[in-house]
Order: structure tokens, then sequence, then C-alpha cells
């Protein structure tokens, strides 16, 4: 038998059910990429309504204390109206002071909201992903088992086809004797023994000597079959080791990678680095100067 072919990491990853599985993973990734996406875009505009709504409410009590201001005036003249324009003047800036106040308070409630989503976005995708790299181990792993079993099986098949070969070529050889045997002139009477008794001799000897010779290929072939099985039992158990090594070694990457991730987003949430709160604190940075 020839030596075994070592099943590559390489060569299960390029099958077809390997392929199939990556197809599948990629097209959940994208679509929990859809839904993350979705989700913060609606509570981006959640926020900047909220915030609009507390700017035209703003911009509604101090247009009121405007209008109060200039009516007065109309009615009984500029210098009259000192005092009415000074306590005017202070409405607006505790109105100002107070809007600055509420729309800082829901900027802070914004943030929370949209660090707490990231948050849970990432860990949804980190779970999937996770879980995706424990599919295609598994998948791996089945694969291997699989290919390994059809080798044994390959191996014993080739092993009965030579025991048969060799079984029916020590027959053949038996018979072939034994016809030499019935076709040899030299065997001839004498006073001991009869040309049947000759021969009879003749084949037992021959049956004797066979049966020693065939056993003796039967136990070097029943040995060389054992070894191969060995050899492959052996050749198998260290691919399973080392595809497990590869395994393991590919989910304590990812469980780290995904743990770095997973801190770099909490960082990037805390200090409003994504949309949603930059345009809350837009709107603190453009009232701040009314």
């Amino acid at each position: 038998m020839g030596p075994q072919l070592t099943i590559s990491v390489d060569d299960l990853r390029q099958t077809k059910t390997y392929l199939k599985l990556l197809k599948k993973q990629q097209k959940e990734l994208y679509a929990l990429k859809r839904k993350h996406a979705k989700e913060q875009s609606i509570i981006q505009k959640s926020h900047c309504t909220q915030v609009d709504k507390i700017m035209a409410h703003h911009d509604k009590e101090k247009l009121s204390l405007e209008k109060l201001q200039e009516k007065a005036i109309k009615k009984r003249g500029e210098n009259d109206c000192l005092e009415l324009k000074k306590e005017i003047e202070i409405k607006v800036q505790a109105v100002t002071a107070d809007h600055k106040a509420k729309v800082m308070q829901m900027v802070g409630i914004h943030t929370q909201e949209w660090s707490e989503m990231l948050r849970c976005q990432s860990a949804e995708e980190q779970g999937l992903r996770e879980q995706h790299v424990a599919q295609q181990c598994s998948i791996l792993k089945a694969l291997l088992s699989s290919l390994q079993e059809q080798q044994t099986q390959n191996l014993k098949l080739t092993h009965d086809r030579r025991s048969k070969e060799m079984r029916a070529n020590q027959a053949k050889t038996s018979m072939e004797n034994s016809k030499a045997i019935n076709q040899d002139k030299t065997i001839r009477n004498n006073k001991a023994y009869t040309i049947t008794t000759g021969r009879e001799r003749r084949v037992r000897e021959l049956n004797s000597s066979n049966t020693k010779k065939f056993l003796e290929e039967r136990k070097r072939l029943a040995m060389k079959q054992s070894k191969e099985m060995e050899q492959l039992v052996k050749s198998q158990q260290e691919q399973l080791e080392k595809l497990e090594k590869i395994n393991e070694q590919l989910l304590k990457f990812h469980r780290s990678k995904s743990l770095c991730q997973g801190k770099g987003d909490a960082a990037d949430a805390a200090t409003g680095s994504r949309d949603g709160p930059q345009i809350s604190h837009a709107g603190v940075r453009r009232h701040s100067t009314t």
C-alpha cells in the first residue's frame, strides 16, 4: 500500500460543505449589520426629534418675550420701557439658561442610550461571530472524521481484496502442483509401493509443504496489513489532534479579539464618537451662542 495522503486543514476549508457554511454565515452577519444600522438610524432620528422640540420650545418662549417688548415700546416709547427691557432681558437669559440645562440633560440621556445600544449591538455581533467560529470548527472536525472513515474503509477493502487474491493464488498453486504430480511420468511401480501409493505420498508431502508455505504467507500479509492499519490510525489521530489544536487557538484568538473590540466600542460610545451623540451636542453648541 502506498503512503496515506495527509488530510490538511486547508483542504478541508476548500470543500463544498465548508464553503457553503461560510456563505451562509456571511449572509447572517450582513443581515445583522443591516439590522444594527437600522436601529442606529431610528435612535438618531428619535434623538434629533427630541432636541428639535426643546429648541422649538425655547425659540417660541424667546420670541414671545421679544414681541412683548416690541409692543411695549410701540405703546409707551423706548425711553419709558427701560425697566421692562431689563426685566425681559433677565427673563430671556433665564429661558436660555433653562434651555441649555435641558439640552445638556437630554444629551446625557441620549449618550447613555447610544452607549447601551452600541454595547448590546457589539455583544450581539461578537456572539454571532463566536457562534460562527464554533460552527466552522465543528464542521471541520466532522469533515475530517468523514474523510478518515472513508480512508479506513478503503484500506479495509484493499486488505480484503489482497487477502482474496492471495488465497486464490494459493488455491491455484495447489491445483497446479496436484496436476503436475498426476502427470509426472517419473513415478514408477516398485516392490514397496504401487503407482497410486507413490502419488498419494507425493500429494501429502506437497500439501504439507504448501500448507506451511501458505500459512507463512498469510501470516506475513496479516502482519503487514495490521501495521498499515496501525499507521493509518496513528496518522489520523495526529491529524485530529492537530485540527483540535488549530480550532482551540482560533477560538481563543477570536475571544481575545472580541474582548478588545468590545472595550474599544465601549470607549467610543463613552466619548460620544458616534453620530448619535454628536448630533445632540450640536444642539447645545448652536444654542449656547443664542
